[in-house]
């Protein structure tokens, strides 16, 4: 039922927006009626439509005039939805309602609006219908609501008008699980991020309870079953998928840590069930430019330091490698095509969680998911090497 009410109300914008696109000079006048003032309902009426007077015609005749009164009126708008939501959040939490489906519906209107009035393209809004009914089957009403939340997440001020925190014109999803779980979701899970707002929005696995929450997780190990030894693009554009094993991509880490300032925390688990992490408070890795260079600082932990073993096995600040692209400091070789993986190699390895993976015991090179600083890695008796259980990577912005 409620999915029939998404595309219904799909369609009534569309049609809404094809009037608006058959007539160019009619100007949108403000936010919808004051409705959601005193209370909210999900009949909120669709913006008001008027001819604007002949003497208003020079108005028409600026392009950046309009541009300028759409956004402010797009704006109104979201504001308007913003109180609506707040309003309706405060009576469902009162009277424990189930009234979440009224909120999703706002959220909806909100995403609608915002595109309808700065494009207006038919195509670009039957892909957010289609976007937005896969959301609806997939993951319910919570991403509809995070979608109304990321774009109106800061409150008003009584009155006063304000504009939306995220820009009409940006995307609509927040940017990783760290701004996820300041919305007040705070539950494990895998959630739609927008990484980079010029970008198609992805799906990331999110860690809401570990050290804190709002971790996006940017590799995990379990099972062996995706292949870690991959081309530079396909480190580059990330590989797997959030329900397997997976690499979230180095474009994406590269935009995710500009700022430099963020933490990295590495879980490890052996096959005895035994977990240590490793944290680093200082994270970051370079653009492509400069060969997604790691930096990765400040460690404390219980599995030891192996980004910073020692001056020839020191993978802070040295350049990622693949078996097609060699960037490591080992004249003789390519350490990625001998390990097997692509990695932050130095000449070669202290580390390398994206080695090959083995169910405990393996012979041979040291080519398996390897943390130099792990116990017992080797039976000397034996000269059997192990390799780790699971490995999970994952990074959020640094608290204060």
């Amino acid at each position: 039922m409620y999915v029939r009410v998404v595309i219904l109300f799909l369609l009534g914008a569309y049609m809404m927006c094809v009037c608006v696109l058959c007539q160019r000079d009619i100007l949108v006048a403000g936010p919808p009626n004051s409705k959601c003032e005193g209370s909210c309902s999900a009949t909120a009426s669709p913006p008001k439509i008027h001819h604007p007077h002949p003497q208003d015609a020079r108005l028409r005749k600026t392009p950046e005039t309009r541009k300028n009164t759409q956004v402010s009126d797009t704006s109104e708008r979201l504001i308007q939805l913003q109180r609506c939501m707040l309003q309706h959040e405060s009576v469902a939490v009162s009277q424990g309602d189930g009234s979440d489906s009224l909120v999703a519906f706002l959220a909806l209107m909100a995403a609608v609006l915002t595109e309808c009035d700065l494009h207006c393209h038919s195509q670009r809004l039957r892909q957010m219908a289609t976007r937005l009914e896969s959301v609806v089957g997939k993951n319910g009403e919570k991403d509809l609501l995070l979608l109304l939340k990321s774009i109106t997440h800061s409150k008003p001020n009584g009155l006063k008008p304000k504009t939306p925190t995220v820009p009409p014109s940006a995307g609509l999803y927040p940017q990783d699980c760290h701004e996820i779980y300041q919305l007040g979701i705070k539950e494990n899970g895998i959630y739609t991020i927008q990484p980079d707002p010029k970008r198609p929005a992805l799906e990331a696995v999110c860690d809401m309870v570990s050290a804190g929450g709002g971790w996006t997780v940017f590799q995990r190990r379990f099972d062996g079953q995706i292949d870690f030894n991959r081309t530079w693009q396909e480190y580059r554009d990330g590989f797997g998928s959030p329900q397997t094993e997976h690499w979230l991509g180095n474009a994406v880490l590269s935009v995710l840590t500009a700022s430099g300032h963020h933490t990295l925390r590495i879980t490890l688990q052996d096959w005895h069930e035994q977990t240590r992490h490793a944290n680093y408070n200082t994270f970051k890795v370079a653009g492509e430019n400069q060969r997604f260079r790691l930096t990765a600082r400040d460690y404390h932990g219980d599995a030891g330091n192996a980004f910073s073993y020692s001056k020839q096995y020191n993978h802070d600040g040295r350049a990622f490698s693949t078996y097609d692209q060699d960037h490591d400091r080992y004249t003789a070789g390519n350490c990625a095509r001998y390990y097997g993986a692509g990695w932050w190699f130095d000449s070669c390895l202290a580390a390398n969680l994206n080695g090959r993976y083995y169910h405990g015991r393996y012979s041979g090179i040291t080519d398996g998911i390897y943390w130099g600083t792990w116990y017992i890695l080797t039976d000397y008796p034996t000269g059997e090497r192990y390799s780790f259980k699971s490995v999970e990577m994952k990074m959020r912005p640094r608290r204060s």
